[in-house]
Protein backbone atom coordinates (compact mmCIF):
# COMPACT_ATOMS: atom_id res chain seq x y z
CA UNK A 1 0.00 0.00 0.00
CA UNK A 2 2.83 2.41 0.88
CA UNK A 3 4.57 1.61 -2.42
CA UNK A 4 1.32 2.20 -4.32
CA UNK A 5 0.80 5.55 -2.61
CA UNK A 6 4.38 6.58 -3.35
CA UNK A 7 4.01 5.51 -6.98
CA UNK A 8 0.77 7.45 -7.24
CA UNK A 9 2.40 10.61 -5.88
CA UNK A 10 5.34 10.20 -8.26
CA UNK A 11 3.05 9.76 -11.25
CA UNK A 12 1.03 12.83 -10.28
CA UNK A 13 4.18 14.90 -9.80
CA UNK A 14 5.43 13.89 -13.25
CA UNK A 15 2.05 14.65 -14.81
CA UNK A 16 1.90 18.11 -13.24
CA UNK A 17 5.47 18.88 -14.26
CA UNK A 18 4.73 17.76 -17.80
CA UNK A 19 1.57 19.87 -17.93
CA UNK A 20 3.47 22.92 -16.72
CA UNK A 21 6.17 22.36 -19.33
CA UNK A 22 3.75 21.70 -22.18
CA UNK A 23 1.64 24.74 -21.24
CA UNK A 24 4.69 27.02 -21.30
CA UNK A 25 6.89 25.58 -24.03
CA UNK A 26 4.63 23.38 -26.15
CA UNK A 27 5.14 19.72 -27.01
CA UNK A 28 8.05 19.98 -29.42
CA UNK A 29 10.22 22.16 -27.18
CA UNK A 30 9.44 20.20 -24.01
CA UNK A 31 12.35 18.15 -22.67
CA UNK A 32 11.94 14.96 -20.66
CA UNK A 33 15.05 15.90 -18.68
CA UNK A 34 13.46 19.23 -17.77
CA UNK A 35 10.18 17.52 -16.86
CA UNK A 36 11.91 15.01 -14.59
CA UNK A 37 13.80 17.84 -12.87
CA UNK A 38 10.63 19.84 -12.34
CA UNK A 39 8.96 16.76 -10.90
CA UNK A 40 11.94 16.06 -8.64
CA UNK A 41 12.29 12.49 -9.89
CA UNK A 42 14.88 10.58 -11.87
CA UNK A 43 14.42 10.04 -15.58
CA UNK A 44 14.08 6.34 -14.84
CA UNK A 45 11.16 7.03 -12.51
CA UNK A 46 9.56 9.15 -15.22
CA UNK A 47 9.91 6.33 -17.76
CA UNK A 48 8.45 3.85 -15.28
CA UNK A 49 5.14 5.73 -15.44
CA UNK A 50 5.29 7.20 -18.97
CA UNK A 51 7.30 5.38 -21.62
CA UNK A 52 7.64 8.40 -23.93
CA UNK A 53 6.86 12.09 -24.35
CA UNK A 54 3.86 11.02 -26.44
CA UNK A 55 2.58 8.99 -23.48
CA UNK A 56 3.03 12.00 -21.23
CA UNK A 57 1.08 14.19 -23.64
CA UNK A 58 -1.70 11.60 -23.79
CA UNK A 59 -1.74 11.47 -19.98
CA UNK A 60 -2.06 15.23 -19.71
CA UNK A 61 -4.84 15.32 -22.32
CA UNK A 62 -6.72 12.54 -20.57
CA UNK A 63 -6.43 14.29 -17.20
CA UNK A 64 -7.63 17.56 -18.72
CA UNK A 65 -10.57 15.75 -20.29
CA UNK A 66 -11.51 14.26 -16.93
CA UNK A 67 -11.48 17.68 -15.26
CA UNK A 68 -13.66 19.20 -17.96
CA UNK A 69 -15.91 16.15 -17.93
CA UNK A 70 -16.38 16.43 -14.17
CA UNK A 71 -17.38 20.09 -14.54
CA UNK A 72 -19.81 19.11 -17.29
CA UNK A 73 -21.34 16.40 -15.12
CA UNK A 74 -21.81 18.83 -12.23
CA UNK A 75 -23.57 21.24 -14.61
CA UNK A 76 -25.93 18.50 -15.77
CA UNK A 77 -26.72 17.41 -12.21
CA UNK A 78 -27.23 20.92 -10.84
CA UNK A 79 -30.72 21.89 -9.77
CA UNK A 80 -32.40 25.07 -10.89
CA UNK A 81 -32.84 26.70 -14.27
CA UNK A 82 -31.08 25.04 -17.17
CA UNK A 83 -29.89 28.31 -18.73
CA UNK A 84 -28.36 29.28 -15.38
CA UNK A 85 -26.60 25.92 -15.45
CA UNK A 86 -25.10 26.85 -18.82
CA UNK A 87 -23.96 30.20 -17.48
CA UNK A 88 -22.41 28.64 -14.39
CA UNK A 89 -20.71 25.95 -16.49
CA UNK A 90 -19.10 28.59 -18.73
CA UNK A 91 -17.68 30.37 -15.68
CA UNK A 92 -16.37 27.10 -14.27
CA UNK A 93 -14.77 26.22 -17.59
CA UNK A 94 -13.16 29.67 -17.71
CA UNK A 95 -11.84 29.18 -14.16
CA UNK A 96 -10.31 25.83 -15.06
CA UNK A 97 -8.65 27.33 -18.13
CA UNK A 98 -7.15 30.11 -16.02
CA UNK A 99 -6.17 28.20 -12.90
CA UNK A 100 -5.65 24.53 -13.78
CA UNK A 101 -2.37 23.99 -15.61
CA UNK A 102 -3.37 20.46 -16.62
CA UNK A 103 -6.51 21.73 -18.37
CA UNK A 104 -4.59 24.56 -20.00
CA UNK A 105 -1.85 22.19 -21.20
CA UNK A 106 -4.42 19.71 -22.45
CA UNK A 107 -6.04 22.42 -24.55
CA UNK A 108 -2.71 23.51 -25.99
CA UNK A 109 -1.79 19.93 -26.80
CA UNK A 110 -5.16 19.47 -28.44
CA UNK A 111 -4.38 22.32 -30.80
CA UNK A 112 -0.64 21.98 -31.34
CA UNK A 113 0.45 18.66 -29.95
CA UNK A 114 0.86 15.23 -31.53
CA UNK A 115 -2.14 13.10 -32.38
CA UNK A 116 -3.04 10.97 -29.34
CA UNK A 117 -2.45 7.24 -29.43
CA UNK A 118 -5.87 6.79 -27.83
CA UNK A 119 -8.66 8.73 -29.55
CA UNK A 120 -10.60 8.74 -26.26
CA UNK A 121 -7.94 11.08 -24.85
CA UNK A 122 -7.99 13.44 -27.81
CA UNK A 123 -9.56 16.87 -28.24
CA UNK A 124 -12.51 15.46 -30.18
CA UNK A 125 -13.70 13.64 -27.06
CA UNK A 126 -13.60 16.89 -25.08
CA UNK A 127 -15.50 18.78 -27.77
CA UNK A 128 -18.16 16.07 -27.83
CA UNK A 129 -18.51 16.35 -24.06
CA UNK A 130 -18.89 20.13 -24.19
CA UNK A 131 -21.35 19.97 -27.08
CA UNK A 132 -23.42 17.33 -25.30
CA UNK A 133 -23.72 19.53 -22.20
CA UNK A 134 -24.91 22.50 -24.24
CA UNK A 135 -27.50 20.45 -26.13
CA UNK A 136 -28.84 18.66 -23.05
CA UNK A 137 -29.20 21.82 -21.00
CA UNK A 138 -30.86 23.64 -23.89
CA UNK A 139 -33.27 20.72 -24.33
CA UNK A 140 -34.10 21.05 -20.65
CA UNK A 141 -34.50 24.81 -20.98
CA UNK A 142 -36.83 24.42 -23.95
CA UNK A 143 -39.03 21.92 -22.10
CA UNK A 144 -39.18 24.26 -19.11
CA UNK A 145 -40.22 27.22 -21.27
CA UNK A 146 -37.06 29.20 -20.52
CA UNK A 147 -36.20 30.01 -24.13
CA UNK A 148 -37.77 33.01 -25.82
CA UNK A 149 -40.74 32.28 -28.10
CA UNK A 150 -39.59 31.29 -31.55
CA UNK A 151 -36.03 30.59 -30.46
CA UNK A 152 -34.30 28.04 -32.66
CA UNK A 153 -32.82 25.60 -30.16
CA UNK A 154 -30.38 24.14 -32.67
CA UNK A 155 -29.11 27.59 -33.65
CA UNK A 156 -28.79 28.48 -29.96
CA UNK A 157 -26.81 25.29 -29.34
CA UNK A 158 -24.46 26.11 -32.22
CA UNK A 159 -23.99 29.65 -30.92
CA UNK A 160 -23.23 28.54 -27.37
CA UNK A 161 -20.91 25.78 -28.54
CA UNK A 162 -19.02 28.37 -30.57
CA UNK A 163 -18.82 30.62 -27.50
CA UNK A 164 -17.42 27.78 -25.39
CA UNK A 165 -14.98 26.82 -28.14
CA UNK A 166 -13.84 30.43 -28.35
CA UNK A 167 -13.14 30.48 -24.62
CA UNK A 168 -11.01 27.36 -24.94
CA UNK A 169 -9.08 28.44 -28.03
CA UNK A 170 -8.28 31.89 -26.65
CA UNK A 171 -7.12 30.41 -23.36
CA UNK A 172 -4.65 28.19 -25.18
CA UNK A 173 -2.76 31.22 -26.45
CA UNK A 174 -2.68 33.55 -23.48
CA UNK A 175 -2.35 32.80 -19.78
CA UNK A 176 -5.03 34.35 -17.57
CA UNK A 177 -7.78 34.09 -20.14
CA UNK A 178 -10.70 34.01 -20.23
CA UNK A 179 -11.22 36.47 -17.36
CA UNK A 180 -14.59 36.50 -15.55
CA UNK A 181 -15.35 39.93 -16.99
CA UNK A 182 -14.91 38.58 -20.52
CA UNK A 183 -17.35 35.75 -19.76
CA UNK A 184 -19.83 38.26 -18.35
CA UNK A 185 -19.64 40.36 -21.53
CA UNK A 186 -20.27 37.28 -23.63
CA UNK A 187 -23.39 36.40 -21.69
CA UNK A 188 -24.62 39.98 -21.74
CA UNK A 189 -24.61 39.70 -25.53
CA UNK A 190 -25.88 36.10 -25.84
CA UNK A 191 -28.52 35.86 -23.11
CA UNK A 192 -31.16 38.13 -24.73
CA UNK A 193 -31.06 35.91 -27.83
CA UNK A 194 -31.79 32.88 -25.65
CA UNK A 195 -34.42 34.04 -23.19
CA UNK A 196 -35.52 37.39 -24.59
CA UNK A 197 -34.60 40.82 -23.20
CA UNK A 198 -37.40 40.66 -20.61
CA UNK A 199 -36.17 37.34 -19.23
CA UNK A 200 -32.55 38.33 -18.60
CA UNK A 201 -33.19 39.70 -15.11
CA UNK A 202 -33.89 36.21 -13.81
CA UNK A 203 -30.32 35.00 -14.40
CA UNK A 204 -26.96 35.66 -12.72
CA UNK A 205 -24.27 36.56 -15.22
Amino acid sequence: MVKQERAGRTRQAVLLAAADTFAQAGFEAASLVDISRRAGVSKGALYFHFVSKQALADGVRAAAGREIGSAALRALRAEGRAVQGLIDFSYELARLLREDVVVRAGVRLGRRGPRPDDCAAGPDATWRSLTAVVHRLLDRAERAGELRPGADRRACAELLTAVVAGQVLLAADRFGRPAPEAVRRLWAAVLPALVGPEGCAGYRV
